[in-house]
């Protein structure tokens, strides 16, 4: 995970991965719920960016029940990816 200090400033939380033996049992929900905590009492910036391939609905579901919604933003460098 790292921080930008451009603007819009955000956190971007990158790679956040469970592995597949540990999938479908809450422990990505549970560490997303925590690092968000984390960040919020940080209070350093308003928002957490977070980048995910179109295609994987599994971890689109854990960043949707978090909070993470699509803005609409493509990169041109991940056009696959929903942010």
């Amino acid at each position: 995970m790292r921080d930008l200090d451009e603007e819009p400033a955000c956190y971007d939380l990158q790679q956040f991965m469970i592995d597949q033996r540990f999938q479908n049992k809450g422990y990505g929900t549970e560490a997303l719920q925590l690092i968000i905590a984390a960040l919020c009492d940080e209070k350093r910036y308003d928002c957490i960016e977070v980048c995910v391939n179109e295609k994987d609905g599994s971890a689109i579901h854990v960043l949707q029940k978090t909070g993470f919604v699509d803005t609409g933003y493509i990169d041109d460098g991940a056009p696959d990816c929903l942010n």
